[in-house]
């Protein structure tokens, strides 16, 4: 009976001392376990538009104006009327054309790209000359009638309407006999500023 009392204590004491352990195990685990971390939050910076990188433009350089391509008008037989030299304006010559020289007409009636040139030279002090060029002219067997581009250094421009005295240019080469008249006019910015009638002769290139 005694043994029984016995084993009965043994055991009681044993189940206490489990218990008392495992209580002082657990709990002091959960007392040492740290907080847990406390999270904050945190809102996103709002993000900056991406800047677009423009490369700077290129400088380009203004180009020249372009000369007016002549418009010409021609209305006669190349084989029978070739106005082709130079027509100087004969003495006594106008006190407001002084200075001017002739008119130098090199035009190709047969050619479809290049109409050719008519020029009106004024003559300088150092014995050059030099003038603007016709833009349009209409040359029939009888008529002459052009009007120039504007003079590079003064913006004068020229017009002229005339009629062939003498078509027979071999005849008449390099000799003081009239052979073209009309009203030549001088003007600058569409005023005009003189305006006579003059006579030319002519010759051919070179002679």
């Amino acid at each position: 009976m005694k043994r029984v009392i016995l084993r009965v204590v043994v055991m009681l004491l044993t189940f206490t001392l489990g218990v008392v352990v495992d209580w002082l195990l657990v709990r002091r685990g959960v007392n040492n376990t740290p907080p847990p971390c406390k999270i904050e939050a945190v809102s996103p910076a709002p993000l900056e538009p991406a800047i677009a990188l423009v490369a700077p433009a290129p400088v380009i350089a203004p180009l020249p104006a372009a000369s007016p391509k002549p418009y010409f008008i021609f209305d006669y037989d190349p084989e029978t009327f070739n106005p082709y030299g130079m027509f100087y304006l004969m003495e006594p010559k106008p006190k407001e054309f002084d200075s001017f020289d002739g008119i130098e007409v090199e035009v190709l009636p047969n050619s479809d790209d290049d109409p050719g040139y008519i020029t009106v030279y004024k003559r300088y002090p150092d014995g050059s000359s030099d003038g603007p060029s016709a833009v349009f002219a209409l040359i029939t067997k009888r008529r002459l009638v052009f009007a120039t581009s504007k003079s590079a250094d003064s913006g004068i421009e020229y017009r002229f309407q005339g009629e062939f005295l003498r078509t027979d240019f071999d005849s008449v080469n390099g000799k003081n006999i009239p052979v073209l008249r009309g009203v030549l006019t001088r003007s600058k910015d569409g005023q005009t500023l003189v305006e006579r009638t003059v006579s030319f002769r002519f010759e051919y290139h070179g002679c």
